[in-house]
């Protein structure tokens, strides 16, 4: 079985310490965005955040709050989710996804799964020669092994080189138009693109964000 991970316990530094998950993308909380494009492709929906998990209640996505004694970063919502796999029992893979990108594609599962195998334990989304390590599919056992390892430091090991260490394969979607990977960072990119899926643009037909305005 396969468990999808939304990554939401950044601090929203750039966006004045906003948590992400709760700002809204067309009067729609981000996390609900986030949730909408994994959940047909996954059979657990989980939500990693740094604190508060109180704050996020909804029945439908199991809250997974950083360990306070452990690694720090977005790898620590890694370690969470795949704590939660190897506990539930039966879930081998789980698909991560950063909460800021909206536009995550629908079918990453599907076109992700077939590039795993004895050497590659990680499968990231890519888009025109640029890879997104937030954005992939895992391999659990091997992704709970690399991170067992790591030591508590302040920003926490990234991400890449985990999934380096562990066999790492691109799942290239450069035949879209648009980045469909791209995050919003800053105010002005989810101004821009609440003004778009106002307007009924043309990301709303795309389904997947400009890469010029978001990120």
């Amino acid at each position: 079985m396969i468990a999808g991970l939304i990554l939401a316990g950044g601090g929203g530094q750039r966006l004045g310490g906003v948590r992400k998950a709760h700002l809204r993308l067309g009067n729609t909380p981000l996390v609900t965005w986030s949730a909408a494009r994994l959940d047909r492709q996954v059979d657990a929906l989980l939500l990693s955040v740094a604190e508060n998990a109180s704050e996020y209640a909804d029945p439908a996505i199991t809250t997974l709050p950083d360990s306070s004694d452990g690694i720090t970063g977005p790898a620590a919502g890694l370690a969470a989710g795949a704590q939660w796999c190897i506990a539930a029992s039966g879930f081998d893979l789980m698909v991560s996804m950063a909460v800021d990108t909206p536009f995550f594609p629908r079918d990453f599962v599907k076109r992700a799964r077939p590039l795993l195998d004895s050497g590659v334990g990680c499968v990231m989304g890519s888009y025109k020669g640029r890879n997104f390590p937030t954005c992939a599919l895992w391999h659990v056992p091997a992704l709970h092994n690399a991170l067992a390892g790591e030591q508590r430091t302040t920003k926490g090991p990234r991400l890449r080189d985990i999934a380096s260490r562990i066999g790492a394969a691109p799942c290239s979607y450069d035949k879209l138009p648009e980045n469909p990977f791209a995050g919003i960072n800053t105010l002005s990119d989810l101004m821009a693109l609440s003004d778009i899926i106002r307007d009924g643009g043309k990301l709303r037909e795309l389904g997947v964000g400009k890469r010029n305005q978001i990120g």
